[in-house]
C-alpha cells in the first residue's frame, strides 16, 4: 500500500503524460515518404572488392505517423546486406526487404527503388604505380627542365581488379616553375583520379628539379 501511496501526485502526472503521448501517437494521422538511404555491405571479405557500380544508395518509400517518419533519413537509416556467403569474385541479387532495414517502430516499408540490388565482388588486387612530375602550364620560357628526380619513383594502389589494371600512372600536383625555389626540393601530393582506388600509405612524394636557363 505504501508503494501506491507514496509520491502518488507525481505518479498520476507521470501516468496521465504517457496516457497524452499514446493517444497523441494513435491519432496521428499515417503519412507516405520516400527517402534516400546508404546501402551499407557487412562481411565483405579482406582479398575481394565492391564491384564499381555497386550502388552506395537506394531509395525508400516508407510509411508511418509524422513523428516516426522524421527519424527515417540518411544519417538514421540504413539498408545492411550480409555478404559472408560470398567469398570468391561472384555477383548475387538481394531483394530489398524490411529485415535488412532499421525502420522505427510503426514505420513499414512499402517499397524500395530500385527492389533488387546486383552486388558483384572482384579480387581486391595491389599495384605499384610510377610517380610522373607535371608542371602549371604555360611554362616559362626562359627556364628549361633538363631533368626531375622523384622519390619514391613507385606509390602503391589498392582496388577492385577491373580499376586497378587501368592505373599506369601517378601525377604530382602540378608544379608551378614560376613560384617555387627549383634548386631546393619540392614536396607534393600524387593525384589518384580513380574514387575506386585508394594509396596505401604516403601520397606524398619529393621531387628534385634540375634546370638551365635559357636567354
Amino acid at each position: 500500500m505504501r508503494f501506491l501511496t507514496e509520491n502518488f501526485l507525481a505518479k498520476v502526472m507521470s501516468v496521465f503524460i504517457a496516457f497524452l503521448l499514446w493517444v497523441a501517437l494513435v491519432d496521428e494521422p499515417e503519412l507516405i515518404e520516400t527517402v534516400t538511404v546508404p546501402v551499407e555491405y557487412r562481411n565483405l571479405s579482406r582479398s575481394l572488392d565492391l564491384s564499381p557500380d555497386v550502388p552506395d544508395r537506394i531509395q525508400l518509400q516508407v510509411k508511418g505517423p509524422r513523428g516516426r517518419l522524421s527519424e527515417v533519413s540518411a544519417e538514421k537509416t540504413s539498408i545492411v546486406l550480409d555478404l559472408a556467403d560470398m567469398q570468391t569474385p561472384s555477383a548475387r541479387t538481394f531483394t530489398i526487404q524490411d529485415s535488412a532495414i532499421n525502420l522505427p517502430t510503426n514505420v513499414n516499408l512499402l517499397r524500395s527503388m530500385p527492389s533488387q540490388l546486383r552486388v558483384k565482388l572482384e579480387r581486391r588486387l595491389y599495384k605499384e604505380v610510377p610517380v610522373s612530375v607535371t608542371f602549371e602550364q604555360p611554362m616559362p620560357q626562359h627556364l628549361r627542365v633538363i631533368s626531375s628526380a622523384v622519390s619514391p619513383s613507385m606509390i602503391k594502389v589498392v582496388g577492385p581488379e577491373s580499376r586497378i589494371s587501368l592505373i599506369t600512372t601517378l601525377p604530382t600536383e602540378p608544379i608551378d616553375l614560376a613560384q617555387v625555389d627549383v634548386k631546393k626540393p619540392i614536396r607534393l601530393n600524387v593525384l589518384l583520379g580513380d574514387p575506386e582506388l585508394s594509396i596505401v600509405g604516403s601520397a606524398q612524394v619529393v621531387v628534385q628539379l634540375e634546370t638551365v636557363t635559357q636567354p
